[in-house]
């Protein structure tokens, strides 16, 4: 809340904080020149005054020192109040024009506290996300670049007439390389194993001997073997 607002709102606790604040001694004539040094309108200083000074003169911490001069001297320390409790006193009690600006500067307090911590927790979280999407961005770009690598690599094998074993080998060394790992051979016979093989179009009793059509492949991700794609297989 700006100043002036709270200096039209509760001016006895404006003229409070600003003995607290400063610890010295001032008369009503520097108080107010505090406030208009600040840039408020003096007419408005004045009239805040004149509503502050009755209240200020009861505050418990506020010291009035012929002739009129105020200092803060701290008395027992008030008990917290929480800001249900403040707004129970404000609703429900019969309560001075100090304690009335008290109350109610505690509370403006807390809802300032909490748009503080909401705006906290929305930056919080544009930053989670956008850090997120950077790293989701930056996984598509690794495997797009082993994606081209495999490309290049069998282009470039075709063209130089290499021989299709001799390409399958070069393939396997490239991509093994990003931690992916073949699960068996075009053409290799193995048994059954449901887990990491699909059978084509029948169904094959566990521990049969079958033909691997195309293999699997499996990624290594830190300590965890990941399944991408089971391997192709059919009876023999």
């Amino acid at each position: 809340m700006a100043l002036v607002d709270r200096l039209r709102a509760s001016p006895a606790a404006v003229f409070a904080d600003l003995l607290r604040s400063s610890g010295a001694a001032y008369d009503a004539r520097a108080l107010k020149r505090l406030l208009t040094d600040r840039g408020l309108d003096r007419t408005v200083v004045d009239a805040a005054w004149r509503r502050a000074q009755p209240s200020l003169r009861r505050h418990r911490d506020v010291r009035v020192d012929p002739p009129g001069v105020y200092r803060w001297q701290p008395g027992r320390p008030a008990e917290p109040v929480s800001p249900e409790a403040a707004l129970d006193r404000l609703v429900t009690g019969r309560l001075p024009a100090l304690a009335r600006a008290e109350l109610a500067e505690g509370i403006r307090e807390a809802l300032a506290e909490r748009d503080a911590f909401e705006e906290r927790a929305r930056g919080a979280y544009r930053d989670a996300a956008a850090t997120r999407a950077a790293y989701e961005r930056q996984l598509r770009v690794d495997a797009a670049r082993a994606l081209a690598d495999v490309a290049m690599e069998v282009e470039e094998l075709a063209a130089a007439g290499a021989d299709g074993r001799v390409a399958v080998e070069r393939i396997r060394a490239l991509v093994a390389g990003f931690g992916l790992h073949p699960i068996g051979r075009a053409g290799e016979r193995t048994l059954f194993d449901a887990v990491r093989h699909t059978p084509i179009g029948v169904a094959v009793p566990a521990g049969s001997v079958v033909l691997i059509i195309r293999p699997g492949y499996s990624w290594q991700a830190g300590d965890q073997d990941v399944l991408l794609a089971r391997a192709q297989i059919a009876p023999v």
